[in-house]
């Protein structure tokens, strides 16, 4: 079965629907547990009294564990008595802990669930609702109804995790190696000792990825190439252990060195990162360049003008990264003016706008009070018609690498000294075409490289998710040389 090979559905490989009839016998048999344990406390007292006054001897009774809820805890209660109402509120959320486990399990929950997500929901069995049928619909019927985005989503950060390049669809190279480092301590070992459980969790994640794109089942925990590492000697290091998609070395110091050997397996993983952050398969605009490869301008507004406009809440980031105060600002692409009023928010002293559409461009002067509002395509804009800007904020079109034009025209804007802040595609940094060379030429050449700090600041995933995409995105801040 290949995932990919209907990206309309909200088909999860793996998948089997658990019914209503079957959550509403599960919440009915939660009950009735709780029901037997209170008797069985209420009758053990009773039996080990009479057992205290035959022989003075006392009693205990390990419940077991491994679950979230702490058993030693209810052991103690249930054995000690005299208080069957806290008994009962505690072996109700030991009961309901196992509950919430158990049909997580039947929905085969963790196939939708990434690193966070899983660390969110056993987190939630240290303290969980109470299992009713209600609370079961609540928690899984929207996990249910959006599992393929959940299961995109999945893939999607689990490949972010990795390397920075992975942020953004494009920055995955079929064939790539990549490098997880510090994974596990060797020194004084024995065996190579897992560093942390996170590591191991995003390393069964990849693995668990391509069995679902295959329709296998994934594997235990103690099947996965992972384990298989960690079973080796430290004397063995370094060495490659081969796995089933992959095949990985490794190092004395710990890193991981990991190669994927499934070109197939590689196109459809591209495909469903298409899928989650653009909506679409390999090959959509937002992913490409033009056809010849140059590094000129688009003469040609995007598509739908670009139109994913910036939140309030990521305008403030930005701007707080930046610096706009008592500054001449100009925006490029000011659309509904976000940018713009968060720009003037943080004191900038006068705040230009380019605004290729009209309606948008009456409103950022009418509605919102912009004197200086210029109805143009600014890439058509002559910088010397302009007095170099103090300060420059934008979030420019990203399909077909406009971002990069609209960013190296605007730096013609810029006044010596000056600063640019522009929320860009993730794959702006690492783009390789000659339209993403030209821009990073500039950065190299031009801008001021400060103290060393990268001029690129990850933006947080589905930052633009309120307008439709799910693309990562970064704030490219860039001060040009003065001299």
């Amino acid at each position: 079965m290949s995932v990919a090979a209907n990206p309309g559905t909200n088909d999860v490989p793996g998948q089997e629907l658990v019914t209503p009839v079957q959550i509403e016998a599960l919440c009915a048999g939660r009950d009735t547990a709780i029901d037997h344990w209170v008797a069985a406390y209420e009758g053990f007292h009773r039996h080990t009294e009479a057992a205290a006054k035959a022989c003075g001897a006392s009693i205990g009774l390990p419940l077991g564990r491994g679950y979230g809820y702490d058993d030693e805890k209810l052991t103690e209660e249930f054995v000690k008595g005299g208080k069957p109402e806290k008994f009962s509120e505690m072996i109700t959320k030991a009961i309901d802990t196992r509950c919430w486990d158990s049909l997580a399990k039947k929905l085969n929950a963790e196939a939708l669930m990434d690193r966070q997500a899983k660390e969110e929901f056993r987190a939630s069995l240290k303290d969980p609702q109470p299992f009713t049928v209600d609370n079961c619909r609540s928690t899984f019927g929207h996990m249910w109804e959006n599992r393929r985005m959940m299961f995109l989503r999945g893939v999607a950060n689990t490949f972010s995790r990795l390397d920075r390049r992975f942020r953004s669809h494009n920055g995955f190279k079929i064939g790539a190696r990549l490098v997880l480092e510090g994974v596990f301590e060797t020194k004084g070992w024995s065996k190579p000792y897992l560093r942390s459980y996170e590591r191991r969790d995003t390393f069964e994640d990849i693995e668990r990825i391509f069995y679902e794109i295959e329709g296998l089942p994934v594997p235990e925990h103690y099947a996965s190439t992972f384990s298989g590492i960690s079973k080796l000697s430290c004397d063995e290091l370094p060495t490659v252990v081969q796995g089933k998609y992959f095949r990985v070395r490794v190092f004395k110091n710990g890193n991981l060195h990991i190669w994927f050997e499934n070109d197939e397996l590689l196109l459809q993983v591209n495909r469903l990162l298409g899928e989650y952050y653009y909506g679409s398969a390999v090959g959509d605009a937002y992913d490409t360049t033009e056809a010849d490869d140059t590094p000129e301008y688009h003469i040609t507004p995007a598509k739908n003008f670009g139109e994913f406009f910036t939140s309030p809440e990521i305008a403030d980031k930005v701007l707080n990264w930046g610096s706009v105060h008592n500054c001449r600002v100009l925006e490029p692409s000011a659309g509904s003016g976000v940018l713009a009023k968060a720009a003037r928010q943080h004191g900038a002293a006068s705040v230009t706008c380019f605004e290729i559409q009209p309606g948008l461009a009456h409103e950022l002067k009418r509605l919102h009070g912009f004197d200086e509002v210029y109805n143009y395509d600014f890439l058509k804009a002559c910088p010397g018609n302009f007095e170099p800007f103090d300060a420059i904020v934008m979030n420019p079109p990203f399909d077909r690498g406009r971002d990069c034009d609209h960013v190296r025209h605007a730096w013609q804007f810029l006044k010596p000294g000056g600063q640019l802040i522009a929320i860009m595609s993730a794959r702006a940094e690492f783009g390789e075409d000659a339209r993403h060379r030209a821009l990073h030429k500039l950065i190299e050449k031009e801008a001021d490289p400060g103290h060393g700090r990268t001029p690129w600041w990850d933006l947080p995933a589905g930052s633009f998710a309120h307008a439709g995409t799910n693309v990562n995105t970064v704030a490219l801040i860039l001060r040009k040389k003065k001299g």
